[in-house]
């Protein structure tokens, strides 16, 4: 875990000696006078939010800002993807707020429930103090007034939440072809994505005439605190923002519009699995997010998402059914977008949603409408740096097919867990998992076909050498997606070791194997929590073993062995035999991690040859 963090905001004071400080690096957050570093700033808003804006909500405001800069201030670690870890993945956050409804902030419900949701988010761990705001700060400096004449929105269903991207614009023109009143709010940290949703909202309302506003909000942070990318509690302010909105109008409650794979967001591969895997509109954030402002609004209070079942390519077919189709040139759907420079190329072609969104595009027929070049990388053709972009396609690929290949019994099996939990947020839990699995089946089916299409409109490049080696499709044809999860993360807990003990071990070797061990739990604890030490017990023979360690969701065993003299050979090739027996029985997978500094072993081919004959085993040597 990194160096935990106190964020003393809204002017809140500390005394230097308080106990809250100890072991923390501290960083103050303000919104508002001379050393302001959290930027708010809402455009297009009627007078009549400044004046039935309740302390609370600005309060709400003002915490969501401050988790979010820090959120996307503080660096993770990410040597699953890129191989530059600093520090380890998960985060220690603390906050002090000053506020104005301190009893209301400081009830232990609201504030557990506010950990909760946000650990659920990010994976990271949260507390909050909250102190009173001794003197208050004016709420005009976030609003710029619009005209009041647009406010006939009181007491409509839903707000809903505008992000720019194909999944919001087909549920804003699903609702506007039934002839609902359309209350838009967009989150945007930098200022071209707030001029291009501020474009396809001009667009939007050229095509239907239905009464309509967007409400466009800045939120960001000085660059000088720092920059992450991953931004998972972004979520949480998208969503503070509309039920700000929607209090303010006295909405039924806020919407989202994001298609079921990315709601449930599946792992498509094991560096995915913790805050990777996003959890945004997830059914069960979702469901905590309407518990959470019931009690910041004190009155019934509903989040939402129309799409959590259907696929990307389903919810852009609607935009063809409702005669928007043109509208998509005016989408963005980029994970960077703002991280690559481009003034007339919107997508970089290489992140997953630049996958996804090309994908459902061909699969609904609608490519006239997402021309080539507003790609950076051809999705499917252009070049592939090595690391996280070609891994994204390998992974994205082989999820997909194994979604095809499997049964739907094999896929309910397979991510039961996942499934499951996204059910609990329904009704009838049964039913809609078989919903969820007969989702991501359909989600499958869709990839492989545009992907087989794509490999037969490519297949004469592929065959004179003249595709991309570094492309999705060349790496597709080179079966790389055919290799299981399990190998990739046996893979990357070799490397995280072959790079870890060259440095930990440089000087001195370790004493012994329980020294070894502990060196690589050190190196290994430090950049995932998928693995467990000396877990599970099995029955063998007439007694009980264990590994050295284990990943439950990938049914995968790690043993590690030390040779440090010649004469340890022989009874190590002895212990390497009796855990080929041992594990094979139970039917488990199994990574050998053999660290031979001294060079002892002669022949890494010969040594290996019990294991490698074995499709569930395999062996890495580390010196």
């Amino acid at each position: 875990m990194i160096e935990p963090r106190l964020f003393i905001c809204n002017g809140a004071q500390i005394e230097e000696g308080d106990p809250t400080r100890e072991g923390r690096r501290v960083i103050n957050l303000d919104t508002q006078g001379i050393d302001s570093n959290v930027n708010i700033n809402f455009e297009n808003v009627a007078k009549v939010l400044g004046k039935n804006l309740p302390a609370r909500m600005i309060d709400l405001l003002e915490i969501a800002a401050y988790v979010y800069a820090a959120d996307c201030s503080t660096i993770r670690g990410n040597d699953w993807t890129d191989g530059d870890s600093t520090e380890a993945w998960s985060r220690d956050f603390k906050f002090v707020v000053a506020v104005r409804d301190l009893k209301f902030w400081s009830s232990a419900d609201v504030n557990n429930m506010l950990c909760q949701l946000l650990g659920f988010l990010s994976d990271d761990r949260f507390s909050f103090c909250f102190r009173h705001l001794k003197s208050d700060r004016p709420v005009q400096e976030y609003l710029e007034f619009g005209n009041s004449e647009d406010w006939e929105f009181y007491g409509i269903d839903r707000v809903i939440m505008f992000s720019g991207g194909l999944d919001s614009l087909a549920g804003s023109v699903l609702s506007a072809s039934k002839g609902e009143k359309l209350m838009l709010v967009s989150h945007s940290p930098v200022s071209t994505m707030i001029s291009r949703q501020r474009k396809l909202f001009n667009c939007l309302r050229g095509s239907f005439k239905v009464p309509m506003i967007h409400v466009p909000v800045w939120i960001n942070k000085d660059e000088a605190l720092g920059r992450e990318h991953t931004q998972r509690t972004r979520s949480f302010l998208f969503s503070a923002l509309g039920a700000l909105i929607a209090e303010s109008i006295k909405a039924g409650g806020v919407r989202f519009f994001e298609n079921g794979v990315v709601s449930l967001n599946l792992p498509v591969a094991d560096e995915v699995l913790r805050a990777r895997a996003s959890r945004t509109t997830h059914p069960f954030t979702l469901q905590k997010f309407s518990e959470f402002y019931r009690l910041v609004v004190n009155r019934d209070f509903v989040i939402d998402n129309p799409f959590v079942f259907m696929t990307k390519a389903e919810t852009i077919s609607l935009l063809a059914e409702h005669g928007a189709g043109e509208l998509i040139q005016h989408t963005c759907s980029c994970a960077h977008v703002g991280r690559f420079q481009s003034s007339t190329q919107w997508h970089c072609g290489t992140c997953s949603q630049c996958i996804d969104r090309r994908i459902a595009i061909l699969q609904a027929g609608l490519s006239i409408y997402d021309p080539d070049t507003d790609y950076v990388s051809d999705v499917f053709t252009g070049p592939r740096k090595d690391g996280y972009e070609k891994n994204m396609a390998v992974n994205y690929v082989r999820h997909a097919t194994e979604l095809n290949r499997m049964s739907e019994n094999e896929i309910a099996t397979k991510f039961s867990r996942d499934i499951g939990r996204a059910a609990k947020s329904f009704d009838h839990k049964q039913r809609v998992s078989l919903d969820f699995v007969a989702l991501h089946k359909r989600h499958g089916k869709i990839v492989y076909d545009v992907i087989s299409r794509q490999l037969e409109l490519h297949s004469g490049e592929l065959l004179a050498g003249q595709l991309e080696p570094s492309s999705m499709l060349a790496l597709v044809a080179g079966q790389q997606h055919l290799s299981p999860s399990w190998k990739q993360f046996a893979a990357a807990i070799y490397s995280l070791l072959s790079k870890g003990l060259s440095r930990a071990c440089a000087r001195t070797k370790p004493k012994d194997e329980p020294r070894l061990q502990e060196i690589c739990d050190g190196i290994l604890g430090a950049h995932t929590d998928m693995l467990v030490r000396e877990f599970p017990f099995m029955q063998w023979s007439s007694g009980l073993t264990k590994p050295d360690w284990s990943a439950k969701n990938l049914d995968l065993l790690v043993e590690l062995k030390y040779i440090r003299e010649k004469r340890n050979l022989g009874p190590t090739r002895e212990a390497i035999a009796a855990d080929i027996t041992k594990y094979g029985d139970n039917n488990r997978k199994v990574a050998f991690i053999i660290y031979d500094p001294y060079h002892l072993i002669a022949s890494d081919e010969e040594f290996s040859a019990p294991v490698t004959t074995r499709p569930d085993m395999f062996m890495f040597f580390i010196r």
